[in-house]
């Protein structure tokens, strides 16, 4: 019998007398390394034999019942200053790894790699994940909310990787002044791989089908000899200095040079809570927004990127529902989005988040930003404040109190007037049409504050999630009636079914400037739900079922005003591919005049409705290969025209090295005589090139014709140390009517990581 047999009719056993590694019935005794380890990947110390392994690993996909035949084991033990994990990943089947790209933070959908999820704070919520390929790329990030990873998350820890004849192996240090935990016996534990070569995905603690393998409510218990102590004292600073030229070509402005230094620091108060300050930071290397064709009637959500705001952004930024949030970071220091946007100077800020005890979560963010030396009439120097109290209930569910507050820190004898300023036309759009009163979240008052309530439900077993939210808003020289936002949203979810409705209702008078709430006044209600049909193993397609959705919103006086309902069936093919087919019908009473096309020449009347159908189908081809395929077609209806839709994103790899994306969309609103039909046009290349773990340089270009927009952004970025770069990045703009420069700009910028 082989090595691979036998090892696989041994994983069978164990497998059978312990049943799927179920949640909370597994358990990882972890204990203190008795000799030094050398972070190389090879696990050849002794220690590793002695210490217990980790395996059974169950498929996640494409079933979730079934023991990998591919075994995964691993270990874990600690020092004075780290935890260190070792991971052996047995591979008995021909080719060579897939491994897109050498470039930090890969997809990891897209990748062959292990993948470690810690929960420290033993809450089955909130974690750290560090993931490792066999090119040894590394991806870390933050677990949120049970499941959510955000990868913008950058910190220092080690790994190495090992290639053998029938497997590979990594060797992952991770220093406790890293991470937040808390000084108690028992965390949790999870270790995810995906195997895409052989197109498996498992877990050593088994996830149904239908849940995200990072929710932590699936994992088991690392249960320490000793509770780890304190990490001591735990001091980061970040320094940077930066040197910029640019020029307004639009304006005609001479050439402007500049020079900036800041910094970041970390400061470590216990080994649960962080306190992060800033002062003067830059963020001049965050990638540019991917532009969108704009033919909604309602302000657009663009993510934060910059990495100040991301740590414990779930505690500041997930309060209320998604188009009522009480604090959206991106109100500080932007203004605008898209080629449009514009960085507002922020002086100082300070951050202070994380664990206090097993059951309480705070936050406390105050920043301070200057005036707008381009637009001080509407952008004078701000002072922002956010601060969350959230308390675990029961296992899993939350209840938090949050307040927003805006501090207008202008000279008060300059009598900013938004009101004259939007009657006179001077506030435009994107477009340079005039903004209207109502349709503008800009105002100069001297405060703006909102409090709120938040309640969300998860239960044990994940089948129920919910959330209940009241917020209010206060201003000064407002009517204190009708500025509130409440909401309730339920789902019941099980890996063949679910169903969810949701409620909100949001007051005339709601002024949240810090959050995000595009339209007021309202009251949006909605259901949906979907099924799934698991196939039989070897059957080439993995599930498919039908997904409906039913949504309106009316007036606080519970007069109609929108509706839409959708209709689709999905299919999740064995290998990767994925195809949507489906319709959507639309109702729209428009309370103010609107032009669907953006041209002008088809401006609706306010008092109209519209109502409209339009059918849409999606595919995107096997993600495993060197060339990938994403395109939609959507066709009908468009309030009174028609409107033809089409998207195509074209991926093509040279792995690891380099990749190639072309991303385009194309809009055709057919316009009733004597009108000539609008055409919309939007295409974004984007050129990667990773030519090692550290050196990165990527291009990037798009071409809007609805905003006559052609931008570049070139970015070169060294990682030079570990959190440690020097980034030079080169941006201009172009008007697509005789291709006239915009504006030019070039960032060189250094970076330090410097523990104290």
């Amino acid at each position: 019998m082989t090595r691979s047999k036998l090892l696989f009719v041994l994983s069978i056993l164990w497998f059978t007398s312990n049943a799927q590694n179920a949640p909370d019935k597994v358990i990882y005794e972890v204990s203190r390394a008795d000799e030094s380890i050398i972070i190389d990947g090879k696990l050849d110390e002794a220690i590793w034999s002695k210490l217990p392994r980790g395996g059974g690993f169950v498929e996640t996909f494409p079933t979730d019942n079934t023991l990998a035949k591919d075994s995964t084991q691993f270990m874990v033990t600690y020092t004075d200053k780290a935890i260190i994990i070792g991971i052996v990943c047995y591979d008995y089947s021909d080719g060579n790894y897939i491994s897109t790209t050498l470039r930090r933070d890969f997809n990891w959908g897209s990748n062959d790699n292990v993948a470690v999820y810690i929960d420290p704070y033993n809450d089955k919520t909130n974690g750290f994940t560090f993931q490792v390929t066999p090119n040894n790329v590394q991806r870390e990030g933050l677990v949120l909310l049970g499941g959510q990873v955000r990868d913008d998350w950058d910190n220092k820890w080690y790994s190495q990787v090992h290639q053998g004849a029938d497997f590979w192996s990594t060797e992952i240090s991770i220093p406790f002044k890293t991470i937040r935990y808390n000084n108690v016996a028992q965390w949790n534990i999870q270790v995810l791989r995906n195997n895409l070569k052989s197109n498996v995905q498992s877990a050593w603690v088994q996830v149904p089908q239908g849940y995200r393998p990072s929710n932590m409510t699936f994992s088991g218990q690392l249960n320490w000899d000793i509770p780890p102590k304190s990490a001591g004292s735990n001091v980061t600073v970040i320094p940077y200095v930066a040197a910029s030229a640019g020029k307004n070509h639009e304006e005609n402005e001479s050439t402007q040079s500049d020079f900036e230094a800041g910094f970041d620091a970390k400061v470590a108060v216990s080994s649960s809570l962080n306190l992060d300050l800033t002062f003067n930071p830059d963020f001049s290397q965050v990638e540019v927004d991917q532009q969108v064709t704009n033919l909604q009637r309602f302000e657009i959500f663009f993510p934060e990127r910059r990495q100040f705001f991301l740590e414990n952004q779930d505690l500041f930024a997930e309060g209320g529902f998604g188009r009522s949030r009480p604090f959206f970071s991106r109100r500080i220091g932007i203004q605008g989005s898209g080629d449009t946007r514009r960085n507002v100077p922020i002086v100082a800020g300070a951050r202070l988040s994380g664990k206090i005890g097993s059951k309480w979560r705070i936050g406390a963010l105050n920043m301070v930003t200057n005036e707008d030396a381009t637009a001080a009439e509407i952008s004078p120097a701000q002072n922002y404040a956010v601060a969350v109290l959230e308390r675990q209930i029961f296992n899993r569910s939350r209840l938090s109190a949050i307040f927003v507050g805006r501090n207008n820190l202008g000279n008060s004898a300059v009598a900013y007037d938004t009101t004259t300023l939007i009657n006179t036309g001077e506030l435009q759009d994107e477009f340079g049409n005039p903004i209207a009163a109502e349709d503008t979240l800009i105002t100069l008052s001297e405060y703006n504050y909102v409090f709120g309530l938040d309640y969300n439900l998860a239960t044990v077993d994940n089948s129920w999630e919910g959330d209940i939210f009241y917020h209010r808003s206060v201003d000064p020289n407002v009517s204190a009636d009708k500025k509130y936002a409440t909401g309730a949203f339920l789902r019941y979810r099980k890996p063949e079914f679910s169903v969810r409705a949701n409620f909100q209702r949001v007051g005339e008078n709601h002024n949240a400037e810090v959050g995000f709430v595009p339209r007021t006044g309202v009251t949006n209600y909605g259901t949906g739900t979907e099924y799934n049909f698991f196939t039989r193993e070897g059957n080439q397609l993995q599930r498919h079922g039908p997904r409906i959705n039913f949504g309106g919103v009316l007036t606080n006086d519970w007069d109609r005003l929108d509706n839409d309902a959708s209709l689709e069936y999905r299919f999740s093919f064995l290998n990767t591919s994925y195809l949507e087919i489906g319709g959507n019908w639309n109702f729209v009473s428009l309370t103010s005049s609107f032009d669907p096309s953006r041209s002008g020449d088809n401006e609706l009347a306010e008092n109209t409705e519209h109502s409209w159908t339009s059918y849409r189908i999606f595919y995107r081809s096997d993600r495993r290969k060197n060339f990938v395929v994403r395109a939609s077609v959507r066709n009908g209806g468009f309030f009174n025209v028609k409107r033809f839709n089409a998207e195509l994103g074209l991926t093509f790899r040279l792995p690891p090295i380099m990749q190639i994306q072309l991303n385009g969309e194309f809009n055709r609103i057919s316009l009733p005589d004597p009108f000539e039909n609008v055409d919309l046009y939007l295409i974004g290349p984007r050129f990667d090139l990773t030519l090692s773990n550290n050196l990165f340089f990527t291009t990037f270009v798009q071409y809007n014709s609805q905003t006559e927009n052609l931008g570049h952004n070139s970015r070169f970025q060294w990682r030079f140390k570990p959190v440690s770069d020097i980034f030079l990045v080169y941006t201009d703009n172009y008007i697509t009517d005789g291709f006239q420069t915009r504006n030019r700009a070039i960032v060189f910028k250094i970076n330090y990581w410097l523990s104290l």
